[in-house]
């Protein structure tokens, strides 16, 4: 019942906000700065740089407002400047969700619309995608506060060279964990069920190019590896000096450190690097737990191999 009633009353809002939505992105004029998308392997430390992102800079972005109401993101993105706190940082997510409504989101549900989750894809995507749609809805929130826009979403991972041509000059930056424990943790999560279900090919999340595997350890070794690689080869084609890559490890030890690299890499990009708050203090930083002796012996094996075969 609660279910029926969340869709009845999304629906409706959805039907009350239409004409404001479609006359807002009429109306909508380019971009002014270049969007920043984050990059990633799934557990590997992009929703805590998500969160600092947009609360140590002035940032627009995907709210879980916006999310929730995913078929008028700009239109109740308005009434909310007006309706709902800004987001206080806790810094703490439960499997990429952040809580509060003025919390940033990926916006799965609004890129869904647009776009199928999980396999690459590139530029020729391009001529079957509602573009100008895209593109007035990302500027328009960016436009609302008058500030970049910046989203992260790990499926971007596999859209470097489709985010190249939809927003030509965007920046990426990619949150780099290390390989074994983020294998471990995409692990974990698939045992407790949590994240994103999983397709009818048994994959979780998002698909990088070598997608494959007979055992759950190969596949997350497939995908932590893979990922990295599709990043760093469509990164390469779309122009090397538009990726900034920051290390999960640092950003936790020395958040002051994180923030200054990337403000000097918005910057010289022509992104205003403006401080919205305090920067936070450093953040504990744990190793994930070991698997069991075998499982740890397969996981090595397997993430050296693939390793050794690029």
């Amino acid at each position: 019942m609660m279910g029926l009633a969340k869709s009845l009353v999304r629906g409706t809002v959805h039907t009350a906000l239409a004409p404001i939505e479609a006359r807002m992105l009429r109306r909508q004029p380019a971009a002014r700065w270049p969007h920043v998308f984050i990059l990633g392997a799934p557990r590997s430390g992009t929703s805590l740089f998500y969160e600092v992102m947009v609360t140590g800079f002035q940032f627009a972005y995907f709210s879980n407002l916006a999310h929730r109401f995913y078929k008028t993101p700009l239109a109740v993105s308005r009434l909310g400047q007006h309706l709902i706190a800004p987001h206080k940082a806790a810094y703490q997510s439960d499997y990429g969700h952040i809580s509060g409504w003025a919390a940033p989101n990926e916006g799965g549900w609004i890129w869904q619309r647009w776009l199928e989750d999980g396999p690459w894809v590139d530029e020729h995507m391009l001529a079957g995608l509602p573009a100008a749609e895209i593109r007035a809805t990302l500027a328009g929130m960016s436009g609302l506060s008058e500030m970049p826009f910046i989203n992260k979403n790990v499926m971007h991972s596999n859209r470097v060279r489709l985010l190249d041509a939809l927003f030509p000059g965007c920046l990426f930056i990619e949150v780099q964990r290390d390989a074994k424990d983020t294998a471990r943790s995409i692990i974990r999560a698939q045992q407790r069920h949590k994240g994103p279900k999983q397709d009818h090919t048994e994959w979780w999340s998002v698909r990088p190019s070598n997608a494959g595997g007979d055992t759950l350890i190969e596949r997350a070794c497939r995908q932590v590896t893979g990922v990295a690689q599709d990043i760093a080869r469509d990164c390469a084609h779309v122009g090397q000096e538009r990726l900034l890559s920051i290390k999960y490890a640092k950003l936790c030890t020395s958040p002051q450190d994180t923030l200054a690299d990337v403000a000097r890499f918005l910057e010289r990009h022509g992104v205003p690097a403006v401080s919205r708050g305090p920067v936070p203090p450093p953040f504990e930083l744990h190793g994930s737990r070991p698997l069991g002796d075998e499982e740890e012996a397969s996981l090595g094996d397997c993430l050296h191999n693939l390793t050794r075969a690029v």
